[in-house]
């Protein structure tokens, strides 16, 4: 069984096409009259033989390769005797790779369980599929078991333990996609965002029948839409009026109507990092309150928890048969007054002023994952200057198996940097957000792109956006905006170049 979280559909679709989407859902309702009675009989038995099973959504619902294996073995089994001849090529098969094979050949995974992966390995891909990676003689190589199956050995490992529920698997979620093109997959990233009650963008966003129109134009919605994977920074709590009150002595408070977070969906949001400074605004209850709603909307969180086994959870994702882990940790408030740090058997956000317990998190993820992108609350606010103290935790979290480090809080964008191969993107600065009744002045803004290839290497690209009279537009590009956002960017880097179509390289 693979754990996989239950996620709304993504929309690519305009206001109007979801309209029109409405309106044909409700025609098809009004013609059920007209079914035939054998057919609504047919119809009325398979209901009832399924009801009892979990709604996935689309991508999820797919059967993986292995379980497609699993089911054909199994019909090919049926009522046939075993070969003795049969059973020693399978059985001298698996000793040869046992005897032969480095740790790293089966990831690192432990001798005691490559015996039964290797049996359910056999199960599930058949008894030619091991013979050959036998036969080839190549055990130091974990790209074999890719070749031969299209998945990493570590998502095989994957689907054997959730397989047989092993307790990480089960309290793990790993989610299944598919990807828009072959052989890669796209993790797109935002800034700061609020749908706080009380704010300007808020307000304005309200006054507009169509809500998220009003937020970002349709080409920005668009990428977000069909982005392979979203995360974006939820910088704010949710709860009613009567959950939580403002944090004393706190500037700015945000809180916003559970309602609003069916919203995240509309704009493609597959996962959001809790981890930061206005989770916590309203208090324990409310932030209680935040994790039951976004459960509830069924939108994934990581960087925080009812407990420091939770917050340090990272969230995983298979693409094109690639396992990638996604975790945050904020190293704001620096101060232990306000927002609070999760503890064992008390709730928080996982802090990294300390980096302890993030280390550990992301060397956990490592284990578990072909890449780990971590992301990051920290530095200064108002400044396009990342400090030494980022610098230090970006070449930290590298050296214990982050890919890429995705950072935000400043409220500003900062530049792009790379820790040996790694992407760092200090700050992508506020995406869609204001602090007061007072519509904010114009900001630049981005997104941070990071494609996974199959072979598993990685790059990076920024998007170049900006906010405007209450809305985040994403910006032409070769535009004037377009080409001052990226030079502004370069000017402030030392290590990487971002292209004119946005891509980022090492200088």
């Amino acid at each position: 069984m693979i754990h996989v979280h239950a996620v709304p559909e993504k929309s690519t679709n305009s206001a109007t096409e979801e309209r029109a989407q409405s309106h044909f859902l409700d025609m098809s309702s009004k013609k059920r009259g007209l079914i035939p009675l054998f057919i609504l009989s047919v119809i009325i038995t398979l209901s009832a033989c399924s009801a009892d099973k979990p709604a996935i959504d689309k991508m999820s619902a797919n059967r993986t390769a292995s379980e497609k294996n699993t089911t054909n073995k199994a019909d090919e089994d049926v009522g046939q005797k075993k070969d003795p001849a049969t059973e020693k090529k399978k059985t001298d098969a698996k000793n040869k790779i046992l005897k032969k094979a480095s740790d790293g050949f089966f990831a690192g995974e432990s001798e005691k369980d490559r015996a039964g992966f290797l049996d359910w390995f056999e199960k599930t891909y058949g008894d030619k599929t091991l013979e050959t990676i036998a036969d080839n003689g190549v055990f130091d190589d974990s790209t074999v078991w890719q070749n031969s199956t299209g998945r990493t050995i570590k998502t095989l490992f994957w689907d054997y333990h959730a397989a047989a529920e092993d307790p990480f698997y089960k309290a793990n979620l790993r989610r299944e996609i598919k990807t828009s093109k072959s052989g890669e997959a796209e993790f797109l990233f935002s800034g700061d965002l609020t749908l706080a009650e009380h704010t300007a963008t808020t307000v304005l966003m309200d006054k507009n029948p169509n809500l998220l129109s009003q937020c970002f134009d349709q080409s920005l919605m668009d990428t977000m839409r069909s982005a392979d994977f979203f995360t974006v920074n939820n910088e704010f709590c949710y709860g009613t009026k009567n959950i939580g009150k403002p944090i004393s002595g706190k500037t700015f408070t945000f809180r916003a109507d559970p309602k609003r977070a069916k919203l995240l969906n509309r704009i493609g949001v597959d996962l959001v990092s809790l981890a930061n400074n206005h989770v916590y605004d309203y208090g324990k209850d409310a932030f209680l309150y935040t994790l039951s709603t976004l459960k509830k909307d069924k939108v994934p969180y990581v960087g925080a928890g009812k407990n420091l086994t939770e917050a340090k959870r990272a969230y995983y994702v298979t693409a094109d048969g690639r396992t990638v882990a996604i975790l945050a940790g904020t190293q704001i408030e620096r101060s232990a007054n306000y927002t609070k740090a999760v503890a064992a058997d008390s709730p928080g956000v996982l802090k990294c002023l300390n980096p302890t317990e993030y280390v550990r998190a992301i060397r956990t993820a490592k284990k578990y994952a072909d890449t780990v992108f971590v992301i990051c609350h920290w530095g200064t606010e108002g400044t396009h200057q990342y400090g030494d103290d980022q610098t230090k935790l970006a070449k930290k979290f590298i050296k214990e198996g982050a890919d890429a480090v995705i950072g935000g809080h400043t409220h500003t964008l900062q530049a792009v940097e790379y820790v040996d191969s790694a992407p760092v993107f200090y700050s992508l600065g506020n995406f869609f957000f204001s602090t007061t009744m007072k519509q904010p002045k114009g900001y630049d803004t981005g997104l941070a792109k990071i494609t996974v290839k199959r072979n598993g290497k990685i790059s990076a690209e920024f998007i170049p956006c900006r906010f405007s009279g209450g809305k985040t537009s994403k910006l032409k590009s070769g535009s004037a905006k377009y080409r001052r956002v990226i030079s502004d960017m370069n000017s402030w880097s030392q290590t990487a170049v971002i292209q004119k179509n946005g891509m980022i390289k090492r200088k």
